[in-house]
């Protein structure tokens, strides 16, 4: 808005900064909730400026926040706050704008006051006469749809589709691009649960997206839906942006939503949001369509009475519901070695696969496969010391309610193979889980510190949870003094879920195989106690030629296939493991004799340790199918330690395969070398053009949208 020339400074005020008129109406009048959550997000981020903001803030101001919040909320506990003056803001500045003269009385709360709401709410919402009415909606149609890559929310979409026929709706599921010009006012309420790829629609909703953002105001009109977003928000530049656009292009064609847009992260508390967001999905649409029904003869025991478990000795079992939940498949490993020279000081392991495709089974180049992993004995094992478990015992376990987390078990099995083949025993835990283990908890010194984290806000639990990495093993390890039951304990953990990695074979020169490269995740925990493992790299690490694995192959984003005009030039760039899926690309290419510009970045820490598959990659080079342009970490070249310093060096090159129309794919590190090669590529628009940070963005940002800069990445 203002030219602004290098060399000039700015200078902020503040005060005015507060005043801004897009803090809404009236900016003098003191109000608080102009710090509500969602009137935050509506706020430009560099609106407000506290005392001890930016780069030199002090690090104590967010523990003095948290420090004052929770003695605002004991002093707030345990007295009445009595404005004894009928006080009128006055403010006082000295260095900072605080109220003058501002005093209270305080009354100290009886008994009665201090009982927390909450609590009284739960004792009344637990006699028979307060439960609310039950309520089905028999025979409504309930669209599910679902754009899902990997099949997480076409999973959820399955699930509300059970949830819904109990709950008597005729329910049906599809992809979004299968009801492209489809959706009325008459067919009954949607739900659309969707992720993005890259902040773009993935492969079964981009026909969908493209309709929706066509369709005049107006179109949808009586149309009531609601919204599911799954993403990650390690991704945060592109975090629920196909969910969002989803819900404001329905919003401007005339449709209702039933209820708020739900954000389920992966990188945070995913199953509670998806459970809540649910429950309020449910209570929503049965207000709208459900009627009063009597049930309570066929009504299982409550769920406060009964446990979602119970464990019944048997002398059999199986893993074929698990299976049949993932849709996985037995595969046999046809060969397994290591890639790498251990013997070296920097070795890391990096493991190959060879897998035969059951009958049937087919793949593409660049395609991701599902591996249905098993848990390591030694952590198995530290269930059992924690419960005093005997892992031999065989046990049948039964769920006495249907629940969508339920684990997929119908016959008899040992508690062995339950922990090691059915069970997610290293995810962070929940404050909801949290606060299950301070309920069981009745030692003081114990519960307080449990309950603590179960009350904390998010940011503090995040902290001291979610990104330390403890489990809720971990946590009964360390809180001895919690008596949760072994039964509680299976029902607060997640059904173990496959692990995706990429296929680096070439689907055209070995149709029947597929290989893999698979790093082992092994590092100090972040917690700082022991050694992190990764359950789906440990278990690969176990298997041998002639075992059997459960896996199922899962269709990459076309976005992500090379053209299969050769005469467009390529560039890939990868580290470590991302080099994955550009085998795969570069052996189709030397199979099918292409000559084409194909440049390979790729980074490793030695050529002597870690340059993987060498031999096959210099073989391609020869015969003209590939550029290859390793960089060494370790023994560096040229003073090109990283993919990002080469592609800085022949940016000349980079630039010529780009203005002759070139596509450019990424895989690997979404954390440091993902946006290290964004910003090389930025650098060289720059250089070569003479624009502007803001203009270089724009240009990527352009590519990105095109498709023309494809990433697969994955944040360490």
């Amino acid at each position: 808005k203002y030219a602004v020339r290098k060399g000039e400074s700015i200078q902020i005020l503040i005060p005015q900064l507060h005043r801004d008129p897009a803090w809404g109406e009236n900016v003098e009048l003191f109000d608080p909730d102009r710090f509500l959550p969602e009137r935050e997000e509506q706020r430009p981020v560099h609106l407000f400026k506290p005392f001890g903001n930016g780069e030199r803030a002090c690090i104590g101001r967010q523990f003095a926040l948290h420090e004052a919040t929770l003695v605002l909320a004991l002093v707030i506990h345990r007295y009445r706050l009595i404005d004894h003056t009928n006080y009128q803001l006055k403010i006082k500045q000295s260095l900072t704008i605080k109220p003058d003269e501002f005093t209270l009385n305080l009354a100290r709360r009886t008994s009665g006051e201090r009982r927390l709401p909450a609590a009284a709410a739960l004792a009344a919402g637990s006699a028979p006469a307060d439960r609310p009415a039950v309520r089905r909606a028999t025979g409504t149609a309930l669209t599910l749809l679902h754009g899902s890559n990997l099949g997480t929310c076409a999973g959820i979409a399955g699930d509300l589709a059970e949830d819904g026929d109990e709950r008597g709706f005729t329910p049906s599921v599809a992809s979004l691009n299968d009801t492209v010009g489809k959706l009325s006012a008459g067919g009954g309420p949607v739900v659309i649960v969707a992720a993005s790829y890259n902040g773009r629609p993935t492969d079964d909703a981009t026909q969908f997206v493209a309709w929706l953002e066509g369709l005049e105001p107006g179109a949808l009109d009586g149309l009531q839906y609601a919204v599911l977003g799954v993403g990650d928000r390690n991704w945060a530049a592109t975090y629920q942006r196909v969910p969002t656009l989803i819900d404001e292009r329905l919003t401007a064609a005339g449709a209702t939503p039933l209820l708020e847009r739900g954000a389920a992260d992966a990188a945070g508390d995913f199953a509670g949001t998806v459970d809540r967001w649910t429950g309020e999905l449910w209570t929503a649409l049965l207000e709208q369509y459900g009627t009063a029904a009597d049930i309570q003869q066929t009504e299982p025991a409550t769920d406060q009475e009964t446990g979602l478990y119970e464990l019944q000795d048997t002398t059999d079992s199986v893993i074929g519901g698990l299976a049949a939940r993932h849709g996985v498949q037995p595969m046999e490993v046809l060969d397994a070695y290591e890639l790498v020279d251990m013997e070296h000081e920097l070795g890391r392991s990096k493991r190959f696969l060879k897998l035969r495709l059951p009958e049937g089974v087919t793949y593409r180049t660049g395609d991701h496969i599902a591996v249905l992993p098993s848990n390591p004995h030694n952590l198995v094992r530290r269930v059992a010391d924690r419960f005093g478990l005997d892992l031999d015992r065989t046990v049948r376990l039964r769920a006495r309610r249907r629940s969508r987390s339920a684990l997929p078990v119908d016959r008899p099995l040992s508690l062995r193979r339950l922990l090691t083949d059915f069970v997610e025993l290293q995810d962070p835990a929940t404050q909801e889980q949290v606060a299950v283990l301070a309920e069981h908890t009745a030692c003081p010194p114990e519960k307080r510190p449990l309950a603590e984290l179960a009350a904390a806000d998010a940011d503090t639990f995040h902290a001291q949870v979610t990104a330390a990495g403890h489990s809720l093993l971990d946590l009964l390890e360390r809180y001895r003094a919690c008596e949760l039951p072994f039964e509680v304990f299976l029902e607060l953990l997640p059904v173990l879920r496959p692990r995706h990695y990429s296929i680096s074979s070439a689907a055209a020169a070995s149709p029947g195989e597929v290989d893999l490269m698979v790093s082992l995740l092994a590092a100090p925990h972040r917690c700082g106690e022991g050694i992190f493992r990764g359950i789906g790299s440990h278990y690969l690490q176990t298997v041998h030629p002639g075992d059997t694995v459960q896996a199922r192959v899962l269709p990459c984003s076309e976005d992500f296939r090379l053209p299969e005009d050769d005469s467009v030039p390529v560039i890939l760039v990868s580290a470590g493991t991302g080099l994955a899926p550009f085998r795969g690309a570069v052996l189709d290419r030397h199979h099918t004799r292409s000559t084409g510009t194909l440049l390979c970045y790729f980074g490793c820490d030695h050529p002597d340790v870690d340059y993987l598959h060498r031999a096959e990659f210099e073989a391609a080079e020869a015969a003209g199918a590939v550029s290859m342009r390793p960089t060494f970490s370790c023994a560096p070249e040229d003073g090109a330690r990283f993919v990002q310093d080469r592609i800085a060096k022949e940016s000349d090159e980079v630039w010529a395969v780009l203005e002759a129309g070139g596509r450019v794919y990424i895989c690997g590190d979404g954390r440091r070398m993902a946006p290290a090669v964004r910003e090389a590529f930025r650098a060289i628009y720059r250089d070569r053009t003479g624009s502007g940070d803001d203009e270089a963005s724009a240009w990527l940002n352009a590519l990105i949208e095109s498709g023309t800069y494809v990433e697969d990445v994955w944040a360490g």
